[in-house]
């Protein structure tokens, strides 16, 4: 099973307060612990998204803090897998989809590129909290958890 995970997921994995964030370990936990492919792409929405989480006030800044160290351990114990996919592969993936699927309903241009990603990746397993990307990857024969 290759697993790749969008940001969602990630922020679920590190961010004490986050609502997903008990289905995500037990998921991870019940799987016996599995590498998870992430991209710079994934890296980069999650710090994003815990730092607006603190000036949102949606966590305490120590929480921003720990989320953000956690998700730095988590690269360097291996337990996520950064994943490089070069330009000229993943705008083509992401094109086509844009193409068949944006045509069918509105997706936004991360949550396609996420798709685009896995696929290139050659994923099986789409690991996601976000109801768009869900159904975009269902679409394209992903497997998508928790």
């Amino acid at each position: 099973m290759t697993i790749y995970a969008d940001a969602s997921f990630i922020v679920a994995l590190v961010v004490e307060s986050d609502e997903h964030r008990p289905a995500a370990w037990r998921w991870w936990q019940g799987n016996d612990g599995p590498v998870i492919q992430v991209s710079r792409l994934t890296i980069f929405e999650a710090q994003n998204t815990i730092r607006g989480w603190g000036v949102a006030r949606k966590c305490r800044p120590s929480e921003v803090t720990t989320a953000l160290h956690r998700l730095h351990r988590l690269l360097l114990e291996g337990v996520l897998l950064r994943r490089r996919v070069t330009d000229h592969r993943l705008f083509p993936h992401a094109a086509r989809l844009s193409q068949f699927h944006t045509t069918i309903a509105t997706y936004g241009a991360l949550d396609i590129l996420h798709v685009a990603t896995a696929l290139e990746l050659r994923a099986s397993t789409f690991l996601s909290f976000d109801k768009r990307q869900r159904e975009l990857a269902e679409a394209e024969g992903l497997v998508v958890l928790p």
